[in-house]
């Protein structure tokens, strides 16, 4: 019991120290714009299928604050129903910003990556973007990545995101995963050890550290495409930042068997892409551990007033980081399924370490020790 009491102590200490972290980072002001020329910047949007929110994001990125600047649509199928807006998108643009390029090869096991290879040649500028196509952004969102990276020594800049409106149970469970574990965590991580990976929802790097990192080619077989970008940025001699600027993720109809499958999908990444944090994770779930004391303590007063505790404190992690950091969409009722979200997190944590098997797509893959995916159909 001495033994479980100290994990619960930690995990305690942990939420602790999220909300401070989370209130350091978040009080930053993002980078503002220098007077003077700005530098050219493209866009790489790789787009798959049309959504109810597939417009508004991709306008996001057409009403920047930013000259010069282009955007390249991407699409892997001649046939995707998206093409009619990104033709839409392409005539209501200022000539030549926008192109729309059919990326039929498949090059390597990471279709987002296939995309990016075959959208590269056709850049004209030498800083990049590269954002998925369910990612919303403000106005100003150019303009504040291309002022990180006037720095010489940032190589790739990215930012935290939070979840869109959540119309469907998977959508809210996935918000709330994003507020109350991944977003925290990253705040810890920043002030703990440094950022050396990238979030994948908006990234901007500069051409040379890209090219210096291997380019996109030594992507294409990786599941986590972001983390290996930041991480080979980072390995070739530039600073990897993260920015106090929030953007927006749309999955808004997720189901409960989708969020499974994106959540387990992602707890075997982060195992072998980082096994030590990983394992340091496993020790944050403190619910668990206060729920195991007050059972094995039989059921007394003191360790149900630690459950208390700890309830508290996760729900006040989530509140901060969703209401006040993110400004995020999800009610105040929706934070009465952390408890739930909690003790699921704890069983995909554990679940990671009983396989190597992830499906991504209509595919399954095995995912080796250094996190390359190996088609299993």
């Amino acid at each position: 019991m001495a033994a479980l009491f100290l994990l619960l102590l930690a995990a305690l200490a942990y939420q602790v120290l999220a909300l401070i972290c989370l209130a350091r980072f978040f009080k930053q002001p993002p980078p503002s714009q220098a007077a003077g020329e700005s530098p050219g910047l493209t866009v790489f949007k790789p787009v798959r299928g049309l959504g109810p929110e597939t417009r508004d994001c991709l306008e996001s990125f057409l009403r920047q604050d930013y000259r010069p600047y282009q955007v390249l649509f991407g699409v892997a199928d001649p046939q995707d129903p998206v093409l009619p807006l990104l033709g839409d998108l392409r005539q209501a643009a200022p000539p030549g910003q926008v192109e729309v390029i059919i990326c039929p090869e498949n090059l390597g096991h990471n279709p987002k990556v296939s995309t990016l290879r075959q959208l590269a040649p056709h850049a004209r500028h030498d800083l990049l973007v590269v954002a998925d196509g369910d990612v919303k952004v403000g106005p100003d969102f150019l303009v504040r990545v291309a002022e990180a990276l006037r720095e010489p020594q940032v190589g790739l800049v990215s930012c935290p995101y939070r979840a869109g409106p959540a119309a469907a149970w998977g959508s809210r469970f996935e918000a709330l995963t994003i507020s109350a574990d991944f977003i925290p965590s990253v705040a810890v991580a920043h002030y703990v050890e440094g950022i050396s990976f990238a979030l994948g929802a908006a990234m901007a790097f500069r051409k040379d550290a890209l090219a210096q990192a291997g380019g996109f080619a030594g992507l294409a077989d990786y599941l986590a495409d972001d983390y290996q970008l930041g991480w080979r940025i980072h390995q070739a001699g530039f600073a990897v930042r993260l920015l106090p600027y929030v953007v927006e993720t749309v999955s808004s109809r997720l189901s409960l068997g989708d969020y499974w499958a994106h959540q387990q999908r992602w707890t075997r990444t982060y195992r072998v892409c980082r096994p030590r944090g990983y394992l340091a994770y496993g020790l944050t779930h403190a619910l668990v551990f206060s729920l195991v004391l007050w059972l094995i303590s039989g059921l007394a007063a003191w360790a149900l007033g630690l459950v208390a505790l700890t309830l508290g404190l996760r729900w006040a992690v989530a509140w901060f980081s969703e209401f006040v950091c993110l400004e995020g969409h999800l009610s105040r009722p929706a934070l009465l399924l952390l408890p739930l979200k909690d003790l699921m997190a704890f069983s995909l944590w554990l679940s990671s370490f009983w396989g190597q098997e992830v499906v991504w797509g209509d595919r399954r893959y095995r995912l080796t020790r250094d996190g390359l995916l190996v088609p299993l159909d």
